[in-house]
């Protein structure tokens, strides 16, 4: 700690030195700060679009299948999977809707499997049995509201007989749930629907086998990998992975774009603090000859222009910040880059000046090794001459 407040009373003693210095300094790093702000801004921006509905993390297969219980626990157990249900054939999941209130108002719905933890019906209660969470659109239409009876019915073509069921509307779903007339509701409406389709039994169906599935991905980074993982299983899936996989691409050149121009300004950074140390170190041969000659240790003399150089990286990173935050306040207010529909282009937070401040500091060192070297090399007898 010594050498520190050696370091610090050297830099007071040159405050000219040292404010140039950090200014150079702050000149390189600010700009860095303030792309790596605009990037994140960028990928932040179009990320928040793309999840702005959880329809961007949704896969849905485009044919039937035929799945078994034990293939949605594999998948369910996957960290990538935010949720997963079985669904009933594509064909088999509708119905005929009206309100109890109003017969002979009836409209085509979708019927949907959910359960605790559905993405499109975030924060709206679980509808349990007999009851259902039904979509905007299909409330509005039906003039229904939460806690009116509804009356579902499947009618097979050319035959007399009828599904029936009376159903609660628990919730009315987000507008972004379903772009459909939708109803969400227990699996069992769904699986009742199929039996009374293919005239089985429900009581002597054995082991359920799922013609699909609503699967989200728990991230938009998952979706891409999910695709692939049912592609190799031959399920043929509709989803926004070319979307995301274009965002995540646009992010990795961003960033490669960031780190190439980080680099030849970290060189320029390294370039400049080197030679402003070593000359300091030239101009105070003499003072650190005398240092030597009073018994500092070689190893204290080494770290006087280390110090000085973390010393120069923290200030010159602070003031770098502050500008840097100035320009994207300039950058939002004005929009520079184009309309930002009321979000900031640039993203200036812990992370980009963390970033910048430990670049810094590393590079700092990298640029005290010569001066270092050239300090440790100073004669203790050079501080008897001219004496």
């Amino acid at each position: 700690m010594r050498v520190l407040r050696l370091a610090l009373a050297d830099l007071r003693h040159e405050p000219a030195f040292t404010l140039c210095s950090v200014l150079a300094l702050a000149a390189v790093i600010a700009p860095l700060i303030l792309l790596a702000g605009l990037r994140a801004g960028v990928i932040a921006g179009m990320a928040e679009d793309m999840s702005a509905s959880p329809r961007a993390r949704e896969i849905v297969n485009t044919t039937n299948l035929a799945l078994a219980e034990d293939w949605f626990a594999t998948l369910a157990a996957r960290p990538d999977v935010g949720f997963v249900i079985p669904r009933t054939r594509l064909l088999a999941a509708t119905g005929r809707l009206e309100a109890a209130a109003r017969p002979g108002h009836v409209i085509p719905v979708e019927v949907l499997p959910t359960a605790a933890g559905d993405p499109l019906l975030r924060g709206l209660p679980t509808p349990r049995e007999g009851q259902v969470v039904i979509s905007t659109g299909a409330a509005q239409r039906l003039g229904v509201g939460p806690g009116d009876a509804l009356r579902l019915r499947v009618i097979l073509t050319g035959a007399e007989e009828i599904f029936r069921a009376a159903i609660t509307v628990a919730a009315i779903a987000p507008p972004a749930a379903s772009a459909r007339d939708a109803i969400f509701a227990e699996p069992a409406l769904g699986r009742g629907i199929q039996d009374f389709i293919d005239r089985r039994a429900p009581d002597t169906d054995g082991v359920r086998i799922a013609e699909g599935f609503r699967l989200y991905a728990r991230r938009l980074e998952d979706v891409p990998g999910l695709v692939a993982l049912l592609r190799a299983e031959n399920i043929e899936t509709a989803s926004r992975s070319e979307d995301v996989a274009a965002l995540l691409a646009l992010d990795r050149n961003l960033t490669a774009g960031v780190a190439v121009i980080a680099a030849v300004g970290g060189a320029g950074f390294v370039l400049g603090l080197a030679a402003a140390l070593w000359a300091s170190v030239e101009r105070k041969r003499r003072t650190l000859a005398l240092l030597r000659l009073m018994g500092m240790r070689r190893a204290a003399l080494v770290m006087l222009p280390v110090w000085q150089a973390l010393v120069f990286a923290l200030l010159g990173t602070l003031v770098a910040a502050a500008v840097a935050q100035g320009a994207a306040a300039v950058v939002n207010r004005l929009a520079l880059l184009g309309a930002a529909d009321g979000r900031d282009l640039a993203r200036i937070g812990v992370r980009e000046v963390g970033g910048a401040c430990a670049l810094a500091m590393a590079a700092a060192v990298i640029a005290a090794a010569a001066a270092a070297r050239r300090a440790a090399a100073i004669d203790p007898a050079e501080g008897l001459r001219d004496g």
